[in-house]
């Protein structure tokens, strides 16, 4: 009988307290990576809708007649937290303009866009 008691004495108190350790110092590295997976998809929302907004500017650069040399900025309107800057230079070749567009948002984040515009054929 004294040597079933002895088999099935359990967990000791030092047992419990060192996986409860253990679990949670992986619960808490669990969360600091959840919190930074949300991070890293806000960035990534932010990224992909400034990248489209810097491609759409670049679509109507050079789509009206008004296509002239110089810098422009402004935003995209109200509600929207992004500014862009738009460069248009004289490229080698005649008629080919080269446009840098950069789209600037909070937190100091920016994304820079180059293309090439042909400018439509003298009337």
């Amino acid at each position: 009988m004294m040597r079933q008691q002895a088999m099935e004495r359990g967990f000791t108190l030092l047992e419990v307290m060192v996986s409860v350790a253990i679990i949670s110092t992986a619960l808490v590295a669990l969360l600091g990576l959840r919190n930074r997976d949300v991070q890293m998809q806000a960035h990534s929302r932010e990224l992909t809708h400034a990248t489209l907004l810097a491609r759409n500017l670049m679509f109507e650069t050079g789509q009206d007649d008004s296509l002239t040399v110089g810098y422009m900025e402004g935003n995209f309107g109200e509600g929207v937290p992004f500014v862009w800057k738009r460069t248009v230079n004289a490229f080698l070749i005649e008629r080919v303009y080269q446009v840098d567009v950069s789209v600037e948002w909070v937190g100091n984040n920016h994304l820079n866009l180059t293309g090439f515009v042909e400018a439509p054929p003298p009337k």
